[in-house]
């Protein structure tokens, strides 16, 4: 074609086939990926309520049940003071933690961690890779007895995981879907409390353990994907 057609000059269902022929393909190449091992014999799928993960509804009355799970022990003050200091800069959790409260905090780890993550990235950056989390070593968890209650609760909303684990509302709609993964074994991976340098940290970080939506978080070391166990979970 000779003319160049502008996006907005495109009619609105053409943006929807467009984005919903996007998320089927990261499906189908995803679901490929799986069926064939990946050379992955721990790596296992199961799919949850049919449909695309742009029909799932945005059940705002269930997010913020999440809310009374837990809060560090810190004051505003020394919340706005660690958050106020720049990436890369904030101090050791230590400093400014109880041990005990510490100790207690990671005892929720031991029988297991789980983290999330959109389809896409899932596809982009596990698939081809040996181990899993950022470019500084880091990977976000929480207990795994803790993401189980938060799938029983969202029954297949992820508004509720985003709002649970401090995302943008939509951000998982956004990325294909979401992806669960389990971690078999995780006492070497040094579990400890995040310090808000890591490279996974967002606008809605806190410190002191918690998620902004009140969900338990540690970081660990490179997680090995012979360890993990792979859920995908669609919204209803």
């Amino acid at each position: 074609m000779s003319n160049t057609v502008k996006a907005n000059e495109f009619p609105g269902k053409a943006r929807r086939m467009k984005k919903w022929l996007s998320a089927v393909g990261l499906w189908l190449l995803l679901t490929v990926t799986l069926l064939s091992g990946a050379g992955n014999p721990a790596l296992a799928e199961k799919a949850f309520a049919a449909g695309t993960p742009e029909s799932a509804p945005v059940a705002e009355a269930a997010v913020p049940a999440w809310k009374w799970l837990g809060k560090a022990p810190l004051t505003a003050e020394q919340t706005q003071a660690i958050l106020a200091a720049p990436k890369g800069e904030r101090p050791d959790p230590a400093t400014y933690l109880d041990k005990n409260y510490i100790r207690q905090h990671l005892k929720e780890f031991r029988q297991g961690a789980s983290f999330v993550m959109g389809l896409d990235n899932y596809v982009m950056y596990v698939l081809t890779r040996k181990a899993i989390g950022r470019e500084d070593g880091t990977c976000f968890v929480m207990p795994k007895s803790v993401c189980d209650d938060i799938a029983k609760a969202a029954k297949g909303n992820l508004a509720v995981y985003e709002q649970a684990l401090g995302f943008e509302t939509g951000y998982f709609q956004g990325h294909g879907g979401l992806v669960r993964i389990d971690v078999i074994e995780v006492s070497d991976l040094h579990i400890r409390i995040p310090s808000g340098n890591e490279a996974g940290v967002n606008a809605y970080w806190l410190p002191g353990g918690y998620t902004s939506g009140g969900v338990p978080e540690a970081v660990s070391d490179l997680v090995p994907k012979s360890r993990i166990l792979v859920t995908r979970l669609q919204g209803e």
